[in-house]
């Protein structure tokens, strides 16, 4: 399978990944309740993310344990990428690309209300 492009809803980021995950994350803490985030992990260096700096709001997590991304200009929640969380992994929304692409995939549900 091709690198699959997604973006934010301007389009001023773009997120590249190499492939599908083997399954979506869907967290019931309230960042990702409230933002609809449902998820995908891959190794950071497996992931680009095109985006003028000026463009990206990162905001640190509550428990510090990752970054939060967003887009300034249209306000997507765009990716995660760790801080103390494992440095091998980062979280991308998979609502930046096609539904049609991800939303078969089996879905695992995280308690992240609970950490």
């Amino acid at each position: 399978m091709p690198d699959m492009k997604g973006q934010c809803h301007c389009g001023a980021v773009q997120i590249i990944i190499p492939s599908l995950p083997t399954e979506r994350i869907e967290c019931n803490c309230s960042w990702c309740r409230k933002s609809g985030w449902t998820g995908g992990y891959w190794n950071p260096s497996a992931v680009k993310v095109v985006a003028k700096p000026e463009v990206l709001n990162g905001r640190v997590q509550g428990d510090k344990t990752i970054t939060l991304w967003n887009c300034k200009i249209c306000g997507s929640h765009t990716h995660w990428t760790p801080l103390t969380a494992p440095p091998e992994r980062m979280g991308i929304n998979m609502r930046m690309f096609d539904p049609t692409d991800w939303q078969d995939l089996p879905v695992r549900k995280v308690d992240g209300a609970s950490f």
